[in-house]
């Protein structure tokens, strides 16, 4: 049976733009265990989100978060943000997450 719902076409996004629809991976972190220091990676997850304001860093709503993975022996990870916040990414952190746009062909 064959539906009339659009599949997104994602395309690499050298260069964000206000109001692109973008995606990007980034690390999920454990919460903090220990007074002062780096916290520790737990997984990754994939953020999509509409960029709202350019600058440095950029503001974006959130449109959809997915956990991708998790290490080994870690059960569960509550993502920290999630549909319809409000975010601050630097520009180079959301390049760095293979960055992609929605195309607006489809």
């Amino acid at each position: 049976m064959k539906t009339n719902i659009p599949t997104e076409n994602w395309i690499p996004c050298p260069a964000p733009a206000v109001s692109d629809t973008l995606r990007w991976r980034e690390p999920l972190w454990a919460a903090p265990n220990k007074p002062r220091g780096k916290p520790d990676k737990i997984g990754e997850q994939m953020v999509t989100a509409k960029l709202l304001v350019m600058g440095e860093p950029a503001e974006l709503q959130v449109i959809d978060v997915q956990r991708l993975s998790l290490m080994d022996g870690i059960k569960d990870a509550p993502s920290k943000i999630k549909k319809d916040d409000m975010i601050r990414r630097k520009v180079s952190s959301i390049k760095s997450g293979d960055c992609q746009k929605l195309s607006q062909e489809a």
